[in-house]
């Protein structure tokens, strides 16, 4: 079950939310105090057992609060699984695909809405629920010679549904056994419980709870599909050695603390064995082998280490696990380096602060998400990469996409290097009121204040923050051009030079490149904002073809959006205005020197075209595909970008045909005429509203 929209109402410094939609894996960016932790903390309202205090409700709502309110609403799309599970058990009741599940300051659990699903809420004796089995059995009871009843025990039939199956079958089997003793002498009453019995013996998972339809639809989405809300905010670090005599000892009772050399707190030690799948009373037993002892550190070192290093950025780290005299285990730690040397060996409380403090959350977060509990559970963290380097924010990013699979993750950050999806619903902006002191949610984000904005435009375009926010310069400048790639700049700025054609010069235009394709939108309507003549030069894909539909409705006229395109053929991305060989050329002298040793070969057109994809791009990624395992990786159309163009750069650029020149000189002629398009659309506008002034 995954949230896709909600809203909080008089919660803390949140009037109301309006309805917000989320993904999978949103980030919530506001300045401090703007509410970003509240919000998280007001999903958590929808938990099972989660207690609304008096001191959450927000003061300044005393009147609406004194009416039932909806404090946290949310809805949830259930996965096929959850659609199927729930039309087994309900076959009567129409397809159900979402859920709203809200709480509100008068009641003091969830509760469900499902629509505009009709579900009945009449009194149903043919249900089966355990309140119409308990209703059998009393019926049953009464046909219990009275010398027999007197002596069951009956209290288990007249109470609440039993928790588990266990418990269940074992009350059944125990009434069953003190029936058939006390009952022997009459056959009907047997046959009759054993009649009851066998009809419900194996059917404990599907008896419901309630009387109706609808009453047994909401405790059974209580019992086994109600979503969980995690939220993390507490990121402890880790110090150095742990004593296993007192954690022995300690474990099974209160949460124990370490000496302030040893672990921060008993629970990162639970955290760091989980990972390394370490079993304490395992290690125990290896001491009398010191040959089992060694492979069954060595065997947790490497798992350990495996599980961390995906979210580690930099050389690769390895973790060795060490048991020492006094039985006290020590975390060491080496760096890998890529030649595969490893230097800087010594224990984990000798690194810097910022290293144990980023090996500590790496360690404690990893753990904690990976345990069962959590799966599937939606998880809120507050600040997850606080006092991180950008780079170690980017590996934390990276751990933060692979939960997104099994959980979502909805978190709140004040960095620029932790927003990694432009996407509405994705990225949200939370913005406080100073006067009301109230918090705002923005789902449309690029329209929330300049500085609160400031972590996403250094995320969608970082050294050109300041130039976006000065409207003077926007209002004053030449026509910006918004490209998709850093690639697509390049060549756009050095076949100008190289084509040296005064007729089609691009010194007018201003090209700017997106931080990744999902940011081309937003990027764009900031420009445009800002006082930007602004357009938008896009490949053919369908991608690229929903962010145009996407431009026009935010007031784009279509003349700012350019399609790659030749003759009026749609051209896959900018490579495909060369000529197939002229490309191959640079391919071939870029990867030849670096794939040497890996068989590479060099490519013909011929190679190409036997691809059959829609551009060259698509074609050579194909190829590389087919060689991941002889170590080509991935292809790099960037770097054959930076070789085409330096070699234009120094004016070696012979390789390069007439026709491919030709090709960009009708690039260059779009771009040209849908400027003036766009100048005579403006100039047109202008003068029509002074007519209607006058």
């Amino acid at each position: 079950m995954r949230l896709r929209k909600f809203r909080a109402r008089a919660y803390r410094c949140i009037h109301d939310s309006g309805e917000i939609r989320v993904g999978d894996l949103a980030a919530f960016v506001g300045r401090n105090e703007s509410g970003k932790t509240t919000i998280l903390q007001a999903l958590t309202l929808l938990n099972k057992d989660q207690q609304v205090s008096e001191l959450d409700l927000c003061d300044e709502m005393i009147d609406d609060l004194k009416e039932e309110v909806r404090l946290a609403e949310g809805e949830f799309e259930l996965n096929f699984e959850e659609i199927k599970l729930i039309k087994e058990t309900f076959p009567s009741i129409p397809e159900i695909r979402k859920i709203k599940i809200f709480r509100t300051n008068k009641n003091p659990i969830p509760q469900y809405d499902f629509g505009d699903v009709e579900i009945s809420e009449a009194e149903n004796s043919g249900l089966n629920s355990w309140e119409n089995f308990r209703e059998k059995f009393l019926l049953f009871l009464d046909t219990i010679p009275n010398h027999v009843q007197i002596k069951l025990d009956t209290e288990f039939f007249q109470g609440q549904a039993p928790e588990t199956e266990e418990m269940f079958r074992n009350e059944m089997a125990e009434f069953g056994n003190n029936l058939q003793v006390l009952a022997a002498d009459e056959p009907q009453v047997i046959e009759e419980w054993n009649n009851i019995s066998e009809e419900n013996d194996s059917n404990f998972q599907s008896l419901l709870v309630g009387t109706t339809e609808k009453m047994a639809l909401e405790n059974f989405i209580d019992s086994n599909l109600h979503p969980r809300f995690v939220y993390f905010s507490d990121y402890k670090k880790i110090i150095g050695n742990v004593n296993l005599n007192e954690y022995n000892r300690d474990k099974t009772g209160p949460s124990i603390e370490f000496r302030e050399e040893e672990f921060d707190k008993a629970e990162t030690v639970d955290n760091l064995f989980y990972l390394a799948e370490l079993d304490v009373d395992e290690l125990e037993e290896a001491k009398n082998s010191p040959s089992q002892l060694i492979k069954l550190l060595n065997t947790c070192s490497k798992r350990l280490t495996e599980k961390l290093n995906p979210a580690w950025k930099g050389d690769p780290i390895h973790v060795e696990l060490r048991l020492n005299p006094n039985n006290v285990i020590s975390v060491v730690i080496s760096d890998v380096h890529k030649d595969g040397t490893v230097t800087n060996t010594g224990l984990l409380n000798r690194r810097a602060e910022g290293f144990k403090w980023t090996f500590s959350f790496i360690v404690n977060f990893a753990a904690e998400t990976q345990k069962a509990e959590l799966k599937e559970a939606i998880l809120l963290l507050d600040e997850p990469a606080r006092n991180l380097h950008p780079t170690q924010q980017r590996g934390i990013s990276d751990l933060l996409k692979s939960l997104a699979g099994s959980n979502q993750v909805l978190y709140a950050t004040h960095s620029p290097y932790m927003i990694f999806d432009y996407a509405p619903g994705n990225l949200l902006v939370v913005e406080l009121d100073k006067k009301k002191h109230l918090s705002r949610i923005y789902y449309d984000y690029w329209n929330a204040d300049d500085l609160t904005l400031t972590p996403i435009l250094y995320g969608l375009s970082r050294g050109l923050v300041e130039s976006i926010l000065d409207r003077q310069i926007g209002y004053n400048s030449r026509p910006v051009i918004v490209v998709e790639t850093i690639s697509d700049t390049m060549y756009l700025n050095a076949f100008d030079k190289f084509l040296q054609d005064p007729n089609i010069s691009m010194n007018p235009l201003n090209i700017v490149a997106a931080y990744n394709k999902n940011s081309v939108l937003p990027l764009s309507i900031f420009y445009r904002n800002h006082g930007y003549n602004t357009f938008v030069l896009l490949d053919n894909t369908d991608e690229s073809k929903e962010i145009s539909a996407q431009l026009i409705a935010n007031e784009f006229s279509k003349t700012q959006t350019i399609f790659f395109e030749e003759k009026a053929k749609s051209l896959q991305s900018i490579e495909d205005y060369m000529v197939i060989e002229d490309y191959l050329y640079a391919v071939n002298q870029t990867y030849a020197i670096k794939l040497r040793k890996e068989g590479y070969v060099n490519l013909t057109e011929q190679d190409i075209q036997s691809r059959n994809k829609s551009g060259i791009i698509e074609s050579l990624h194909s190829i590389w595909e087919e060689h991941r395992e002889n170590g080509w990786e991935e292809f790099d159309s960037e770097e054959v970008a930076r070789y085409i163009c330096e070699k234009i750069a120094i004016e070696e650029a012979d390789f390069l045909s007439d026709k491919t020149k030709d090709k960009f000189r009708s690039l260059y002629r779009l771009i040209a005429e849908r400027i003036r398009q766009q100048q005579n659309l403006m100039s047109s506008q202008n003068s029509d509203k002074k007519k209607m002034s006058v």
